[in-house]
């Protein structure tokens, strides 16, 4: 985790335009180090009577949170957007500063991807749903990442769709694993890696080859590429890797190569928004089940 901690940190201090969510990974990442046994708890670790191969695992679960540490987090996530100079940040640091934005909801709207929430939140506030948006998904991968391996064990053997089979978010990027190269979906907010067919989109299951392609720098495409369908026009960040990346190495990589994004979005491409499945969570505070 240092290692990954100080790439996000140099990437901060050699890239302006990414440094405020380089730096808001830092804070996640060291939060996720420092409190893997206290942040989250699921009291429940029973699947619900309509479970199948298509349900996530934390679809209808109660997720019991510190919410002192949410609100630490989101008030130390505001005040280094301010620092950043951010728009509009120094109003989140006073809004945050006098409980006009409730840790609580921001990190509910960011678990269910609830734009509608988010809408709601920033019309409260008067703040701009893209940072209401971008901060409920920063407090959700905390927390997130550590329910997952709370709920990991019952796991099903068999996941074939396109979504996280944990959180169901859609997946950040795909590895290309090891000697067989066998594909990999990976999630960029719980960390939850499950493998996926070749030659077939994650996003809207085309498996016709004549509209899946590819698009890499020359002499890089055994190692990175970008696969792209030409049914649904989602893309997907793909990369060789001898073994499983971290959580932290997805949020770095996926960073690191915003270019792909750019070259992708220009030629008409993009990611699907919101989740793949929609993601029932009941959050509720420690302190209040004490």
């Amino acid at each position: 985790m240092t290692a990954i901690v100080a790439r996000l940190e140099d990437l901060a201090q050699h890239d302006a335009v990414l440094a405020p969510l380089a730096r808001l990974y830092v804070l996640v990442l060291r939060l996720i180090d420092t409190t893997e046994s206290s942040l989250v708890a699921v009291p429940s670790t029973q699947r619900p009577p309509e479970s199948h191969l298509s349900v996530p695992l934390l679809h209808q679960q109660t997720l019991a949170i510190d919410l002192g540490m949410i609100e630490r987090l989101l008030q130390e996530a505001s005040e280094l957007l301010a620092e950043h100079g951010l728009p509009e940040s120094q109003a989140l640091v006073e809004a945050v500063a006098e409980r006009r934005l409730s840790a609580l909801e921001l990190l509910q709207a960011g678990v269910q991807g609830n734009a509608v929430a988010f809408e709601q939140l920033a019309r409260s506030t008067r703040l701009a749903v893209q940072l209401m948006t971008v901060l409920g998904n920063v407090l959700s991968i905390p927390v997130l990442a550590l329910a997952s391996r709370v709920i990991s064990f019952r796991e099903p053997l068999r996941w074939q769709v396109g979504y996280c089979p944990h959180c169901a978010a859609w997946p950040t990027l795909a590895e290309f694993r090891g000697l067989e190269r066998e594909r990999w979906l990976r999630c960029g907010r719980c960390g939850t890696g499950w493998r996926y067919p070749h030659q077939q989109c994650p996003f809207c299951e085309n498996s016709n080859h004549r509209s899946l392609r590819y698009f890499a720098e020359e002499g890089k495409q055994d190692s990175q590429r970008v696969e792209v369908c030409e049914q649904c026009r989602g893309y997907l960040k793909t990369f060789a890797t001898l073994g499983p990346w971290s959580l932290g190495e997805i949020l770095l990589q996926d960073l690191a190569t915003v270019e792909f994004d750019f070259l992708a979005q220009d030629r008409g491409y993009q990611r699907p928004e919101g989740l793949g499945y929609p993601l029932e969570v009941q959050i509720v505070a420690q302190e209040l089940l004490a």
